[in-house]
């Protein structure tokens, strides 16, 4: 799905940043999930899946930054028409 999206990963719209973002951290995070079962599986401990859901955190936390911005940019410029 990102892929299909990473053409309007530029536009500035909010909903087509938010489409693009969640596709594209749904895919890191499902590649990073993997990765810590992987981990976790040759070497049995918590830490790889706190690890990876910390950096999924502040994955999303930053596209929700993001797509506020592109939002809160949009009413102003709604605002502005006359």
């Amino acid at each position: 799905m990102a892929l299909a999206l990473a053409r309007f990963r530029q536009h500035s719209g909010s909903l087509t940043k938010a489409a693009f973002l969640s596709a594209r951290n749904d895919t890191l995070a499902n590649i990073a999930i993997v990765g810590a079962g992987a981990v976790t599986l040759f070497r049995p401990s918590i830490w790889p899946d706190i690890i990876v859901g910390l950096g999924i955190a502040a994955m999303n936390l930053d596209a929700a930054r993001a797509v506020w911005k592109a939002a809160r940019t949009e009413l102003r410029v709604s605002l502005e028409r006359p």
